[in-house]
């Protein structure tokens, strides 16, 4: 089995959030690696830096959580795949066509959703209602 991971279920391994448990849980009876695009490592990149503007924690602590991530990254807990743009936004835009419509799902969602498709991962893994929605739409075992 092969899992895809959105940004948010990623960004609450590493930031104290209410999803956090939950999403610890799940990584622990998953087979790592556990999948992003490089859409999901930006977006995680980001997050660190906007939780610095927030004031949420200091740059210290982001550069920690970013040295973190990596250090997964080299064990194994996650692997980031590159995925041509051309074909990350027909698969978005053919999502969007599906769904969108009925689901009100938003642009960046389906480009994970379509980024999982795409890799053929068996699971998705997010927090966010929407996206579990169309994931499961399409046919993938959603957690948590």
């Amino acid at each position: 089995m092969s899992a895809y991971a959105d940004t948010g279920f990623v960004v609450s391994l590493y930031k104290v959030e209410t999803t956090s448990a939950r999403a610890a849980g799940v990584m622990g009876r998953l087979q790592a690696p556990v999948w992003l695009s490089q859409l999901g490592e930006l977006e995680l990149r980001n997050a660190f830096h906007l939780a610095v503007f927030r004031g949420e924690f200091d740059r210290a602590a982001a550069a920690l959580k970013w040295r973190l991530f990596q250090d997964d990254l080299q064990n194994g807990v996650f692997a980031v795949r590159s995925i041509r743009a051309a074909v990350l936004f027909e698969g978005a835009a053919d999502l969007a066509d599906r769904h969108s419509a009925r689901l009100g799902t938003r642009s960046l969602d389906l480009m994970h959703v379509a980024a999982a498709l795409h890799l053929k991962a068996d699971e998705f893994l997010s927090f966010d209602e929407r996206q579990r929605k169309v994931a499961r739409a399409q046919g993938m075992k959603v957690h948590p």
